[in-house]
């Protein structure tokens, strides 16, 4: 019954919707709660009314939280002013106030603070948390979307639009993925980031958040891309790091945490976050024990080569069984899922002042990241195997890294593999141990 009164209170011979307002944002709307009469008698009727309502009122909660969180004063203001702009004072104050704005900074910020206040226009990310639980994005599609609105808002705000849902016409779509979206970046990233935009149009006309209408996104193609110039750099993608970035990387003060994640990135040829997730009974029998990755496949076992085996040693004495190997990296928020985080962020800062990077054309990102660890092990592995006599073939690569069944397919011939009948733990030790740093 508990459950069933969830959200409800009974007042008045009705049934109503209570929501509690966090006490951080109680100043701000006036209130400890918020409430709604449903208009029935009957708890069942009144569970079955009780959600739209719910929406409702945690939208201006979350209105309320946006007014505290923004660092711009003047949104900040309109935004409190929008929360009460029934109230007929209110009107007057909002008249009152951008009649000041327009003389000490200018039309463009009385009008843009007007139309916010008295609700005339929608802030851009108005609808953002609500969007997010209803679709259910994993977090990195979640941040994906939220980096996108982000860069739609700059653009309009550069743009001198008011950085509003209504704000977005067609032809507004239009320019910002010629001029903002597709910069720097890779015709499928910008495809993807597309997408996040479109789903959000098409959520907020279906919610009636939006008068109804077209999508401005629909239909929006990319432009198509351009060859490159004649004197434009070669760009040639994603590459592994060169033995001279290698030993640059590894003899340079990474600070404790780089200073060991990254020979075990560059002799283990594992992604960044299945080291980090590593404990301290991952680490035994002479092995690295990965339990979960990118891929179903990434479940495996990779040799821990000779030139671990000190780090390994050091970084699990006196450690419990479920301590991580890495325990220098912070617990892990809500607002993400993966733990490696703060480590690559370090390691492209270190990356960078160490002079390792590579961006033709001033490309968004290098083509070099903690990822040509992984593709340095598989080519030094690849060259010692090619030179004949190193005790492994194609088929130890996958069970060492990882590969994907699909991946796998593309180059590789069960039927014509010298080591696939032997003992793959003896081969996958010949492979890791094939790797040596350069000097």
């Amino acid at each position: 019954m508990a459950n069933q009164r969830q959200y409800l209170e009974w007042h008045g011979q009705q049934w109503r919707v209570r929501v509690k307002v966090p006490a951080k944002v109680r100043d701000l709307i006036g209130r400890s709660k918020l409430t709604h009469p449903l208009h029935t008698a009957d708890l069942k009727d009144a569970n079955a009314r009780k959600w739209p309502v719910v929406s409702r009122l945690k939208g201006v909660i979350a209105a309320a939280e946006k007014v505290q969180a923004t660092n711009d004063p003047v949104e900040a203001e309109a935004l409190r002013h929008r929360l009460t702009r029934d109230d007929e004072g209110t009107q007057y104050a909002v008249n009152l106030r951008a009649h000041e704005l327009e003389e000490t900074q200018g039309l463009h910020t009385a009008k843009a603070f007007f139309a916010l206040a008295s609700g005339q226009v929608t802030p851009l990310d108005h609808h953002a948390d609500e969007f997010l639980k209803h679709q259910g994005y994993r977090m990195k599609s979640e941040g994906d979307f939220r980096r996108v609105l982000g860069w739609l808002g700059a653009w309009l705000r550069d743009s001198r639009l008011p950085v509003a849902l209504e704000a977005v016409r067609r032809v507004d779509a239009g320019k910002f993925l010629s001029e903002s979206l597709t910069v720097g970046r890779s015709r499928q990233k910008a495809t993807a980031y597309l997408g996040f935009i479109r789903q959000y149009w098409t959520w907020l006309l279906e919610k009636g958040h939006l008068p109804s209408g077209e999508n401005p996104w629909d239909g929006q193609k990319l432009p198509a891309e351009r060859r490159p110039a004649r004197e434009a750099e070669t760009d040639k993608g994603k590459r592994p790091f060169t033995d001279e970035e290698i030993v640059k990387l590894l003899t340079g003060n990474g600070r404790p945490l780089l200073n060991d994640l990254m020979p075990v990135g560059a002799l283990s040829g594992m992604r960044i976050e299945e080291i980090c997730q590593l404990k301290v009974s991952d680490c035994r029998d002479g092995a690295f024990n990965v339990w979960a990755g990118k891929t179903d496949n990434a479940r495996r076992t990779v040799p821990i080569h000779s030139g671990l085996t000190g780090i390994v040693k050091r970084r699990t004495a006196g450690k419990k069984d479920g301590d991580y190997l890495f325990d220098d990296l912070p617990p892990v928020p809500k607002s993400r899922e993966t733990r490696s985080d703060p480590a690559a962020k370090q390691f492209t800062r270190y990356r960078r002042k160490m002079g390792v990077d590579e961006r033709p054309n001033e490309k968004a990102k290098s083509n070099v990241d903690f990822h040509s660890f992984r593709r340095w092990f598989m080519r030094k592995a690849r060259d010692v195997m090619l030179a004949g006599g190193a005790g492994f073939d194609e088929w130890t690569f996958a069970w060492v890294v990882g590969h994907t069944d699909n991946e796998r397919s593309k180059s590789l011939d069960l039927s014509q593999h010298g080591y696939a009948g032997q003992d793959p733990e003896k081969a996958k030790r010949a492979l890791v141990e094939a790797v040596k740093l350069p000097v």
